[in-house]
């Protein structure tokens, strides 16, 4: 349950979050861009969606994750890939969301 100072964090406690964001953009400028979350409750953690399984790549290799640390889950008939990855005090939740390719029939 949360308590009243859990939702009265002030911005500053998330300057660990944006700070390592920042990070991130200065050493890989490239790295393709998301909706990125953080809250005032968990603030050292940040949400990454991203737009593609290919996108969710370049940010698992930018992060030094293994390959195995990469989950695949069925959330309401599309997929989602997800890997969690600590970058200092901060904990990145990466994922992306894509509907699988049909599958071809041959006679």
């Amino acid at each position: 349950m949360l308590t009243d100072a859990d939702l009265t964090n002030p911005l500053t406690a998330q300057s660990a979050a944006f700070a390592a964001l920042a990070q991130l953009a200065e050493l890989h400028p490239d790295l393709p861009g998301a909706y990125i979350t953080t809250s005032q409750i968990t603030p050292t953690e940040v949400h990454v969606l991203l737009d593609s399984p290919a996108d969710l790549e370049a940010w698992r290799l930018v992060t030094h994750t293994d390959v195995l640390e990469v989950e695949l889950a069925s959330f309401d008939g599309d997929l989602r890939l997800l890997f969690t990855a600590p970058l200092g005090r901060i904990t990145f939740k990466i994922y992306t969301f894509f509907t699988p390719a049909p599958v071809a029939v041959t006679e």
